[in-house]
């Protein structure tokens, strides 16, 4: 039987995913700039002050954003990290899981790089900033688990994982803002999908380098 705490932990819950409903539409629909928390109170049905009993800020509407997108990447990266193909083949099928997001996804992709700005964290509550951190958290760790796969079987070089998955992440995110940017001011280069390529090869070259290096003539 529910109890009436977790009755109100449900409400609770309900009430902020329509929130964060009304908010996905407005932001896609006008972009973070023009939005107003009055906008989203309004496609939500409910007054600017019940918005601000669930989130602090508009940013923190707008990273909170991230939590359903990270729930969905945690079931899907964990079944990428435990089939039963090579660790390459792995972390190909993961980084093309997280390009194919951003070029379905564009909104939350600038929602992502919102949360990566200097500066933002003051104005995020602790429970966004707690639940994002988390959910980033475990990408991280699935991508980490199949390069431990590779480094284990004499696939890739003797790589500390996480400085592996710290240039994967870093890389990822350049790609997003260098397509943005040369979007923007018409500058010369390659598309998403050159970039994304090039960044990929750099992650497996630097996986896979040491072994390069190593090999018998």
């Amino acid at each position: 039987m529910t109890t009436a705490q977790e009755r109100k932990q449900q409400e609770r819950h309900a009430r902020r995913r329509r929130i964060q409903r009304a908010a996905r539409t407005v932001f896609a629909e006008k972009g973070y700039a023009k939005t107003s928390i009055e906008q989203i109170a309004r496609e939500a049905s409910l007054s600017v002050g019940a918005i601000y009993l669930y989130f602090r800020s508009k940013e923190d509407l707008y990273v909170s954003l991230l939590e359903e997108t990270l729930e969905t990447f945690d079931t899907d990266l964990s079944a990428v990290a435990s089939r039963g193909d090579s660790a390459d083949v792995r972390v190909r099928a993961a980084w093309d899981y997280l390009t194919g997001w951003a070029r379905a996804e564009v909104e939350a992709t600038r929602v992502l790089r919102l949360a990566s700005q200097p500066g933002v964290r003051k104005q995020l509550s602790d429970e966004v900033a707690e639940t994002v951190g988390k959910g980033l958290t475990r990408v991280r760790e699935h991508i980490g688990t199949i390069v431990k796969d590779g480094i284990s079987t004499g696939l890739y070089s003797d790589v500390e994982p996480d400085a592996a998955v710290d240039l994967a992440w870093t890389l990822h995110l350049g790609v997003l803002q260098a397509a943005d940017a040369r979007h923007n001011l018409g500058l010369p280069g390659g598309d998403f999908e050159t970039l994304a390529q090039v960044a990929f090869s750099a992650v497996e070259s630097r996986l896979r380098e040491t072994n390069a290096q190593h090999a018998p003539n």
